[in-house]
């Protein structure tokens, strides 16, 4: 079977130029560290490191909302210590107050002392933080704890402090933020969100300040007014303080509350670096290349295109215009 010299030019242009294509891959390959540009090079490893982009992008997400639930939870934190120290100087203040060693002036003094306090209290109860309100549930734009206007009552969210139950919605009001566990929904309940798939990341002001009559803001100002109408009654007046401690306790319990959350937000977030390491490493592994390996293969494709081209200057047989010079 005869080949002609067009079969043979075709078939070895066919040739150089596709290793003259390798050699473009490989150049860009060592130029940008790339592997491919764009999926129609390598279908499979696009496919695979988009996965693994899609995966670090949620990664991301989740690292980005654990920090920031971080950041809100110390803030909430260090409210709740400011509110402690206040309780404890209350309750000294009262111990001090009700003492027989005081006439009217001191107990006077004392009780000025516990009304600032009380003030004071309402104010951390109303703490913000970038802007927004800590301790309203899902509220953050109004002050969670007012006054009202006409009675002095405490109000929480609009709602008489003194008349919310444990049973109230108020205490469950929460928003959630997914932090990798898996977010799952309960529609049938009226809490949407399974508190054990996500973390609340808002806080209730009724946890520390508690709710009743016995709440935290009511007894001190209990303890202003038994100060200055004269301790008559000491059974009466030990009582008090008891409950105002009991009620000091819920503070001291959110923040061993705070406290478990924050070694929870802590080991979450070594978890999700972790594993953003791991995909980073993985996707690396897909889309780059080494240096020295792109090096090599660009080496190797300038040796074969190079033999190539002086192939074809013995495929090319001479015609009988070489010969008419």
């Amino acid at each position: 079977m005869r080949v002609t010299n067009q079969s043979v030019t075709r078939n070895y242009l066919k040739g150089l130029h596709g290793n003259r294509a390798l050699l473009n891959k490989y150049s860009e390959q060592t130029y940008t560290g790339q592997r491919f540009s764009h999926m129609g090079e390598n279908p499979s490893g696009g496919i695979r490191a988009m996965q693994v982009r899609r995966n670090l992008t949620r990664v991301d997400g989740y690292l980005d909302n654990a920090k920031a639930a971080k950041s809100t939870l110390a803030a909430a934190e260090k409210s709740i210590m400011q509110m402690s120290e206040i309780t404890r100087e209350i309750s000294r203040l009262t111990v001090q107050g009700i003492s027989d060693d005081n006439g009217s002036d001191e107990r006077e003094a004392i009780a000025k002392q516990v009304e600032a306090l009380q003030k004071e209290m309402l104010a951390i109860a109303n703490t913000q933080f970038a802007g927004k309100y800590q301790f309203g549930g899902t509220n953050n734009v109004s002050a969670p704890f007012t006054l009202d206007a006409t009675t002095n009552e405490l109000l929480y969210n609009g709602h008489p402090v003194a008349g919310i139950g444990a049973n109230s919605d108020l205490l469950k009001d929460a928003n959630y933020i997914e932090v990798g566990l898996g977010i799952t929904f309960n529609p049938d309940s009226s809490q949407n969100v399974d508190p054990n798939s996500a973390f609340k990341n808002t806080y209730v002001g009724l946890d520390f300040m508690g709710y009743g009559p016995n709440n935290l803001y009511a007894l001190a100002g209990k303890i202003v007014d038994t100060l200055r109408s004269g301790v008559n009654d000491k059974d009466a007046a030990g009582k008090l303080l008891d409950d105002f401690n009991a009620a000091a306790s819920q503070v001291t319990l959110q923040i061993t509350q705070f406290g478990a959350d924050d070694n929870y937000l802590d080991f979450t977030i070594d978890r999700l670096e972790s594993e953003r390491i791991t995909l980073i490493e993985r996707q690396q592994s897909i889309e780059l290349k080494e240096a020295d390996e792109a090096i090599l293969d660009l080496k190797m494709q300038e040796y074969v295109y190079n033999a190539a081209l002086q192939m074809g200057q013995r495929l090319m047989q001479p015609t009988l215009f070489d010969f008419m010079k």
